[in-house]
């Protein structure tokens, strides 16, 4: 048996590494660890963190839009870096656990707002396995903080939660 935690791990790790900040009295830090970030308190100009989420393309890295946030986590899951094409199919290192195999669907990337880093992380990979519809559907019933990046024929369509329009005062 293999079971691979890494859905979770770099969440985990930015908790436990803002835990340590926190009790050594630091008031104003953004961890991050592989994407996966934690921010409490200002920047060093006093206002909220600026973050950025990654608009997904395999070739090139480009910050799609810029949330301001403050005493959150956020996380992103995707299938646009790891992936192989294989008869003109692409193949996510996602694996859907329903049915064993590669998620098969126009989502891209899943980004979700969260109290705690290793939460968001969770969320966003499970978003991500659940595609567009399922997964949109879920975080709205639910209250998650999600923002959601799904292939089109023109790029990228965009979809997010009035959790996540909250989170981002937007």
């Amino acid at each position: 048996m293999y079971v691979d935690l890494s859905a979770y791990a770099k969440g985990l790790g930015v908790d436990e590494v803002a835990e340590l900040l926190e009790a050594g009295g630091i008031e104003n830090y953004l961890v991050e660890i592989g994407g996966e970030i934690k921010l409490h308190g200002v920047d060093a100009g006093g206002d909220q963190w600026a973050v950025a989420i990654e608009t997904p393309s395999g070739d090139r890295r480009t910050a799609g839009r810029i949330v301001s946030l403050s005493d959150k986590a956020m996380a992103t899951s995707g299938d646009y870096r790891n992936f192989f094409e294989y008869e003109g199919q692409r193949y996510s290192h996602t694996i859907d656990p329903r049915t064993g195999r590669p998620t098969r669907h126009g989502l891209a990337s899943v980004t979700v707002i969260a109290d705690r880093a290793a939460l968001a992380d969770a969320l966003a990979t499970a978003l991500l396995v659940l595609g567009p519809d399922e997964g949109l559907a879920l975080a709205r019933r639910e209250g998650i903080a999600a923002y959601f990046q799904v292939r089109s024929a023109d790029g990228f369509a965009e979809q997010e939660t009035p959790a996540f329009q909250a989170a981002t005062g937007q």
